[in-house]
């Protein structure tokens, strides 16, 4: 009797730490969350003030960027990393912008790395902070969704980088939940936005000014390279359907099978 209690004693102070390191663990976790959440909140409510003050200031930015190309790329791309890590909804007017500010080639290489990285950020948080709870709260569902991750996973993300109109933060929690590697999730990323990217950065290059769009000058405005660059940014989403208009229906087989199984 004496050998058994001494034995659950011994059990009982192995898994107390135990216990209490996934306790703060969990508490680590949801003040991360937390923090997370208001820092993105308060950074979507200055979203706006912030394109304002942009346009407001839009000639002095572009002198300042012109004297300092360098510090002004890196303040870009710090603030273009924010923007997709937290999914603020000014990523689009962003581009423009800095498309006018810094130029083509300077702001397409801002824009891509900066929103690859910041979803790469992003999909990271989510698999590590929020991948268990949110299998666990899709039950059934959430593991025949992994396997369907883990057998399309690259081909989806892809696909889904290749449509502009998909939500932004919807890709980068979804594939949280998948097993695909950090750095091919980078690049895939990378790949896959870069058309919409270029198109973005190059009808922002041709804006005559930012204070004309605020006016909303229309003469000022339309000029045919824009207009060119306004029309593919409309047909691009189809052409990438056109491309690929067998996804939704092996996205369905699969769901089917796995139902069967």
């Amino acid at each position: 009797m004496c050998g058994s209690e001494s034995n659950a004693d011994r059990g009982a102070d192995v898994t107390a730490p135990e216990s209490k390191q996934s306790g703060s663990a969990l508490r680590w976790s949801l003040l991360l969350v937390v923090v997370a959440v208001v820092a993105g909140g308060a950074w979507a409510t200055g979203g706006g003030r912030v394109a304002t003050w942009m346009i407001q200031q839009a000639d002095w930015l572009e002198k300042w960027a012109g004297q300092h190309a360098m510090l002004a790329g890196l303040a870009a791309l710090g603030a273009y990393v924010v923007v997709a890590g937290f999914s603020v909804p000014v990523a689009t007017l962003l581009s423009l912008a800095l498309g006018r500010i810094l130029g083509f080639w300077p702001a397409l290489a801002v824009v891509s790395f900066g929103s690859t990285i910041g979803a790469t950020l992003a999909m990271v948080v989510s698999r590590t902070l929020l991948r268990e709870s949110v299998v666990k709260r899709l039950g059934p569902k959430g593991q025949a969704l992994l396997r369907g991750l883990e057998r399309n996973g690259t081909f989806y993300l892809f696909t889904l980088r290749m449509m502009p109109q998909v939500p932004f933060v919807l890709v980068n929690l979804g594939m949280g939940l998948s097993s695909i590697r950090v750095w091919t999730f980078f690049w895939i990323s990378q790949l896959g936005m870069l058309p919409a990217t270029v198109l973005y950065v190059f009808t922002g290059s041709q804006l005559p000014s930012l204070a004309a769009v605020a006016r909303g000058d229309a003469r000022e405005i339309l000029t045919w390279p824009l207009m060119s660059g306004l029309v593919l940014l409309g047909l691009f989403p189809l052409a990438v359907r056109l491309c690929w208009p067998g996804t939704g229906d092996g996205e369905s087989a699969a769901n089917s099978e796995e139902t069967s199984s």
